[in-house]
């Protein structure tokens, strides 16, 4: 046997080279991601587990000794590359246990439902991911001939990597698409000559290269079309069908950022990083990118509420779901005194997301939405039947948001003064005990001491609030801070630990403290009103105007906004004798006594601002985006003509 043959391949050395540089596109679209430092072994990782699995394949091992030899490998290449991200002091046997310890310490934190922080476990787990993918992909190549089993993995890996990656990432997608459909042909051609020798039918050896000539031709063409293809327009029934799987992807999401809570999402997430968790960490880097612009009187932009803490973050509970209709009134609202319903209008800047965004307490929505809330007693008669009371904590569109998509929102604005708060009372429903002063177990007893100190003297929930407000408002300010050690209470570390911090700190100490002294308290996430555009009459939300503050229960006024961070204005209350008065009252910083001022500033009137006719979102897709959509579509279009 001469050395030609020696290193022959049947299935031809072009089809090594494709599925090499197929799995080394979605390797690499990770790692550009940036979700993690560290990543950038992950292609020595996707190459040790090709050249394992093609030796393996090649092997005359049945299949079960074959992975459970590629297992031992892995588990050894994969262990080796992550020592060399450790200090060269250490040795070779201390890098190993150091793993050993944090991937431990890990299960112990996710089995007591804590969230992990560590990065060397994602990094673990994205590792071992792609060696079992490329080692599939390989071992159906070479040994089954299975070729869908190798190359759909791989596509549905690098779709996800770019729902949630920058858009300049997509480039990865063709090339992986390129190299999929050559793939697809080379493996179905050798399939082909294998039949036509076993039963002896003459063809001409170098057809191989016609095949691979009009393969390319072909592939060239389907991706070309599809980066130019315009976009089609989206059914919005389907889209709503769609929709109901959301609940299923959310927990899928909210599960996987617990696991891997320090992952830094660089794409899509300026809007889509309001989930169902908030976790206090490191240092944040928010960017001048414009989110959407809004028309609007309040001060605030809410995208969720969360009701429990952990001590490392908060998690949103809500496991009821409406599913609302434009302007849909049911199910019925919660309702309190001394507020006024108002109408923001929102209109998209990115794409990405399908979070609704409007002021405190949304209650209707002007395009098919999904609302997440809580049902309280008592029920109220409704024409559909009795129904329980929602309070309502996040608001998403059943259909997918699009740059230029317009939606209307309807707020109910609190206007409640001093005085009516002071007098509001502490008998609060017994749900609202429940949940809103839910501490963890282990809540350091010096933050407790530090809120009864703090309220000393005050006799009514809203000064002993106010109290809180205050004393937050005089720790300095920083985006910078490092994040607290592992297993360390996010708010014991930033009162009596790092004494700075950044709005979510903020609003979870004061959250928390006010907790501790008994006033149901929870956090907000969402947005600043933004910089005002005398031009376009609405303001302009940016990434960095993302922001936490704290809602404070009262009863019969229902939620009231707090602002503990210094970089914000102080909220600044109506008088008594204003709230019911015609006239606006004449301050800058309160937006709460400015809502018929500023209704008039947007061009509204004063009150409810009339509501426009349901239509659906306008639909205006850019060339990247179909990239994104259509070079999946296409290429499948492709493999089955194929």
């Amino acid at each position: 046997m001469d050395w030609r043959s020696r290193f022959q391949l049947p299935e031809g050395w072009s089809t090594l080279f494709l599925l090499t540089g197929m799995l080394l596109c979605v390797t690499w679209a990770i790692s550009s991601a940036r979700w993690i430092g560290g990543l950038s072994i992950i292609q020595w990782v996707t190459v040790g587990a090709i050249v394992s699995g093609l030796l393996l394949a090649k092997s005359i091992f049945p299949g079960a000794i074959a992975h459970t030899f590629s297992a031992v490998y892995g588990l050894a290449w994969i262990t080796f590359l992550v020592g060399t991200l450790f200090s060269p002091h250490l040795s070779w046997r201390e890098k190993m246990l150091e793993q050993i310890l944090r991937v431990s310490l890990w299960g112990q934190q996710i089995i007591s439902g804590r969230q992990s922080n560590d990065p060397l476990i994602f990094i673990l787990f994205m590792s071992g991911l792609l060696w079992v993918i490329s080692y599939v992909a390989v071992w159906c190549t070479f040994r089954t001939q299975r070729t869908w089993w190798a190359t759909l993995p791989a596509g549905l890996t690098l779709l996800v990597n770019l729902y949630y990656s920058p858009p300049e990432l997509s480039g990865y997608l063709v090339g992986y698409l390129f190299c999929a459909l050559l793939l697809i042909v080379r493996t179905y051609l050798y399939t082909q000559e294998r039949g036509w020798r076993e039963r002896r039918v003459h063809y001409d050896p170098s057809i191989h290269f016609d095949f691979l000539r009009y393969g390319l031709l072909i592939s060239v063409l389907l991706l070309v079309t599809a980066w130019w293809i315009p976009s089609a327009p989206a059914s919005e029934q389907l889209a709503l069908i769609i929709s109901r799987f959301d609940e299923s992807w959310n927990r899928v999401q909210t599960g996987w950022t617990r696991l891997f809570s320090s992952l830094e999402y660089q794409g899509r997430g300026t809007t889509a990083s309001f989930g169902k968790r908030m976790t206090l960490g490191g240092p944040v880097n928010l960017r001048d990118e414009p989110i959407f612009e809004g028309q609007t009187p309040g001060r605030y932009w809410l995208a969720v509420v969360f009701d429990e803490y952990t001590g490392q973050g908060w998690i949103n509970n809500d496991q009821d779901v409406a599913y609302l209709k434009p302007y849909d009134s049911f199910p019925p609202i919660a309702t309190f005194e001394l507020r006024r319903e108002v109408t923001q209008t929102v209109r998209m800047l990115v794409s990405g997301s399908n979070v609704l965004f409007g002021a405190p307490q949304p209650i209707r929505v002007s395009i098919p939405a999904k609302m997440y809330l809580t049902l309280a007693p008592p029920p109220v008669q409704m024409p559909e039947g009795p129904s329980r009371v929602a309070y309502p904590s996040m608001l998403y569109s059943r259909l997918p948001l699009k740059q230029g998509d317009t939606y209307h929102v309807v707020s109910s604005l609190s206007v409640a003064d001093e005085q009516s708060l002071r007098r509001a009372g502490e008998e609060y429903p017994a749900w609202i005990r429940e949940r809103y002063l839910q501490l963890p177990p282990d809540l350091p007893d010096r933050v407790r001491a530090l809120a009864e100190e703090t309220v000393a003297g005050r006799d009514n929930a809203y000064d002993k609030a106010s109290a809180i407000e205050a004393y937050l408002r005089t720790i300095p300010y920083n985006e910078l801070i490092e994040a607290p050690s592992e297993g360390q209470d996010g708010v014991d570390y930033f009162l009596f630990g790092v004494r700075e911090g950044y709005c979510d700190y903020y609003a979870s100490a004061m959250a928390i403290m006010a907790r501790a002294v008994g006033i149901p308290a929870r956090v907000a996430n969402g947005y600043t009103r933004g910089e005002y555009d005398s031009d376009r009459r609405a303001f302009l939300v940016r990434e960095r105007n993302a922001h936490a503050w704290v809602e404070v229960y009262f009863p019969r006024y229902g939620w009231v906004e707090f602002e503990p961070t210094p970089s914000e204005p102080v909220i600044v209350r109506p008088q008594p004798k204003t709230v019911n008065s015609e006239t606006p009252v004449p301050d800058d910083l309160n937006r709460l006594g400015r809502i018929e001022e500023d209704s008039r500033l947007l061009g509204g009137t004063e009150g409810e601002l009339p509501l426009p006719p349901y239509a659906p979102p306008r639909r205006s897709g850019r060339w990247m985006e179909n990239v994104r959509r259509w070079g999946g579509i296409v290429g499948i279009i492709g493999v089955a003509l194929v």
